[in-house]
C-alpha cells in the first residue's frame, strides 16, 4: 500500500497496480497448481458453509434448482464426518494462534500440531472435489476460505519459527528504527521518494506536489519490496487534520472513505455547504454514542455537484428521446463514415459538433488542415441545426444533423459556462457516444483548435497502443479537475469495450453536466471511476505537443517557440478564454 499525501481536499478512490506484469505468465503455472490443490478442498467448504449457515442441503440450493456445490465420490455419512472435522481443523488453527500470541505453546508440540493440520489438508484434497462448472461465484469464494486456512498455517508457522530463534546480528540491524505495527498484518513502513515514487506507480497522472516540505510517500508492506505483486495507491489530503487509517482485508473496498470525526460537526457542514436554504441541523441525539454504533458519519467525496430536481427533469427528457432513436443513428453514422471513407487511413475520426455560432471557428480550422494532405477526408462535424450542417459540407467536410440530436442553441455562448455553453456540452456527448458506439477511434476536439501537424499519425504511429483514452492537459491545477487535469476540448478514445462503456456512463450523465456546468468537470469525475473500477487506461498529452490556453497566458517564451517552429507541436487549442471573442482576439 503506497499513502500519497497531495493537494487534494478530498481523498481519491484507490488505484490498484499490477507491480508483476512482466512475471505474470511465469507464475500461471505455479498459481495454476496450488489452485489445483485447493480445488480439492471447495466441496467440503461449500457444504459446510451453506449447509451449515443458510440452511441448504448438500445438493441443492434453496435460492436455485441447481446444485451450487456437489462433492464426487463422497457418502453422506462420510460427508458429515469430514464436515466435522473440518470445524474441528478451524478451532484447532483459532485455539494454536491465541496460543502463539500468549508464547504459552511449545514449539514441538505444535510443530507436530502443524504436521497434523497438512496431513489432514492432504487427505481432504483426495476426497472432495468442486463441482466449479455450475456456480463459478461460490466455488470461488470457498477457494478463497481454503486459501485462507492454509495461509493462516503458514503464519502460524513463520511465528513459531520467529519466536524459538533469537535474531541475528543483521536482523537486530534491519529492524532498528521500524516503527511498531502492532498486529495489523503490515510488517513494514518505510519512506520513499514522493515524486520518484508517483512517477513509478502513477505514470500517466500529472504530478503535485504535497504538502510544505513533504518530499516523501509512505509505503506498507508484509515483508519485503519484492513482494508486491499488486500496489494499492491513495492519495490523500494534506491537510493537518486530515489522518488515515488502514485496514487489511479478504475482502478489500477500493474506495477511499471520507469519515467525520468530529461528532457530526463536518458533516452538518457540508450538508449545509450544498443546500444552504433546505438545510436543517440533526437534533444533538442524531451524534450520540449510542446512535453512531450503527451508523457512519461518512462525507461526501462531490457535496457540491450533487444534481437537484431541475436538472434531473431535463437530461431525463433528453436522454430518453435520444435514447429512443440511438439505433437508427448509430445505423446512420456508420454509413455515413462508410461512404465518405472517414475511417479510411488511420481506422479513426475526427468528431466535431457545432452550431451558427461557431462556424466562423470550424472554417479557420478546416484552413489549418492546408498544412496536411488528407486530413479533411477524416473529419465528421454535428451540427446543431441543418443550416450549420450545409454550411459545413460547403467548406469541403462531413457534416451530420438530425433533429433526434435535441433541440440546440443556433447562437454562440457568450461566456464560459452560460446555458448556451451547457447545451452545446449534450451535442459533444452524442457526436463521441454515436461514433464509439459504431466501433471506430474517435478524435474529439472544439472549433478553436488548429491543426500544425496531423495528430492522427501520432495517435497511429507514436502513441501507445495499449492506452484507452489520451487528454490534453488543461494546465489548471485545482481540485475541480484532478487527479488527471483534462482538458475535454481536445481528447483521443479507442474504441473498444471500456471506452464505449465509458461514453455510455457520460451520455447518463447530462443531469451532472447541468449542474457543475461543465462537459470537462463531470468527464473527470466519471473518468477516475472508470479508471478505478473498469481498468480503463489514460493518457495525459505532453503541454508543448499539444500546447493549449493556458501556454499562451502564461508561457510567452514557450508559444514563441511554438510559433517559429522550435517546438513541433502538433496542434493548439485557443482555450481559457471567457468566450468566442477572445478567441477570435488572441488567434489573430
Amino acid at each position: 500500500l503506497a499513502v500519497v499525501s497531495g493537494t487534494a481536499e478530498r481523498a481519491l478512490p484507490l488505484r490498484r497496480i499490477d507491480l508483476m506484469a512482466k512475471s505474470s505468465s511465469s507464475s500461471s503455472s505455479t498459481t495454476s497448481v496450488v489452485l489445483g490443490l485447493l480445488c480439492g478442498l471447495l466441496g467440503l467448504l461449500a457444504g459446510f458453509t451453506f449447509g451449515h449457515f443458510h440452511g441448504l442441503n448438500s445438493s441443492a440450493c434453496a435460492l436455485s434448482s441447481r446444485p451450487v456445490v456437489r462433492t464426487a465420490s463422497v457418502s453422506p455419512e462420510r460427508e458429515a464426518s469430514l464436515r466435522l472435522e473440518f470445524e474441528h481443523l478451524t478451532a484447532r488453527i483459532a485455539s494454536l494462534e491465541a496460543e502463539a500470541t500468549e508464547a504459552t505453546t511449545s514449539k514441538c508440540a505444535c510443530e507436530e500440531e502443524e504436521e497434523h493440520l497438512k496431513a489432514r489438508i492432504a487427505s481432504l484434497e483426495t476426497t472432495s472435489k468442486c463441482a466449479c462448472e455450475e456456480e463459478e461465484e461460490p466455488c470461488g469464494e470457498v477457494a478463497e476460505h481454503a486459501s485462507e486456512l492454509e495461509a493462516r498455517v503458514e503464519t502460524l508457522a513463520a511465528a513459531l519459527a520467529a519466536s524459538s530463534s533469537s535474531p541475528t546480528e543483521e536482523e537486530t540491524t534491519a529492524t532498528q528504527g521500524k516503527i511498531g505495527l502492532g498486529r495489523s498484518g503490515w510488517q513494514n513502513l518505510r519512506p520513499e521518494n514522493r515524486e520518484k515514487l508517483w512517477s513509478k506507480l502513477l505514470a500517466g497522472f500529472p504530478y503535485t506536489p504535497g504538502a510544505t516540505g513533504s518530499t516523501d510517500a509512505l509505503v506498507l508492506d508484509r515483508g519485503s519490496p519484492e513482494n508486491c505483486r499488486e500496489m494499492d495507491v491513495i492519495v490523500a489530503p494534506n491537510r493537518k487534520d486530515v489522518c488515515l487509517a488502514v485496514f487489511d482485508s479478504r475482502l478489500p473496498v477500493y474506495t477511499a472513505l471520507r469519515l467525520d470525526n468530529a461528532g457530526g460537526k463536518l458533516l452538518e457542514d457540508e450538508r449545509k455547504r450544498a443546500a444552504p436554504k433546505k438545510h436543517k441541523p440533526a437534533p444533538k441525539e442524531a451524534y450520540s454514542e449510542e446512535r453512531l454504533k450503527g451508523r457512519a458519519l461518512v462525507l461526501p467525496q462531490y457535496v457540491e455537484v450533487m444534481p437537484k430536481m431541475l436538472a434531473l427533469k431535463e437530461a431525463l427528457k433528453a436522454t430518453a428521446a435520444f435514447a429512443k432513436e440511438a439505433p437508427r443513428l448509430v445505423a446512420e453514422v456508420t454509413d455515413l463514415v462508410t461512404r465518405r471513407r472517414l475511417d479510411a487511413t488511420y481506422g479513426a475520426v475526427v468528431v466535431m459538433a457545432t452550431n451558427l455560432g461557431t462556424l466562423d471557428l470550424v472554417a479557420n480550422f478546416a484552413c489549418s488542415l492546408r498544412r496536411t494532405s488528407t486530413a479533411s477526408e477524416h473529419v465528421l462535424v454535428f451540427a446543431a441545426d441543418e443550416f450549420s450542417r450545409g454550411a459545413v459540407e460547403e467548406m469541403g467536410l462531413a457534416s451530420f444533423y438530425d433533429a433526434a440530436l435535441g433541440d440546440l442553441p443556433t447562437q454562440a455562448a457568450g461566456v464560459y459556462g452560460d446555458r448556451t455553453f451547457v447545451r452545446m456540452m449534450w451535442l459533444k456527448v452524442t457526436s463521441v457516444y454515436l461514433v464509439t458506439t459504431a466501433k471506430y477511434d474517435v478524435l474529439f476536439q472544439d472549433a478553436d483548435v488548429v491543426w500544425l501537424r496531423d495528430p492522427l499519425a501520432y495517435f497511429a504511429k507514436e502513441a501507445d497502443p495499449e492506452v484507452d483514452a489520451f487528454f490534453m492537459d488543461d494546465g489548471a491545477r485545482s481540485q475541480r479537475y484532478t487527479p488527471f487535469y483534462a482538458n475535454t476540448g481536445f481528447y483521443f478514445l479507442r474504441a473498444n469495450d471500456r471506452t464505449i462503456y465509458f461514453m455510455h456512463r457520460l451520455l447518463l450523465s447530462y443531469d451532472a453536466i447541468l449542474t457543475v456546468r461543465s462537459h470537462q468537470h463531470a468527464l473527470i469525475m466519471l473518468l477516475l471511476d472508470h479508471v478505478a473500477k473498469y481498468g480503463l487506461t489514460v493518457n495525459i498529452l505532453d503541454k508543448e505537443l499539444f500546447p493549449q490556453g493556458q501556454i499562451f497566458h502564461h508561457k510567452k517564451s514557450t508559444m514563441q517557440a511554438i510559433v517559429d517552429g522550435k517546438i513541433p507541436s502538433f496542434v493548439f487549442h485557443m482555450c481559457w478564454t471567457a468566450g468566442r471573442t477572445d478567441k477570435l482576439t488572441y488567434m489573430k
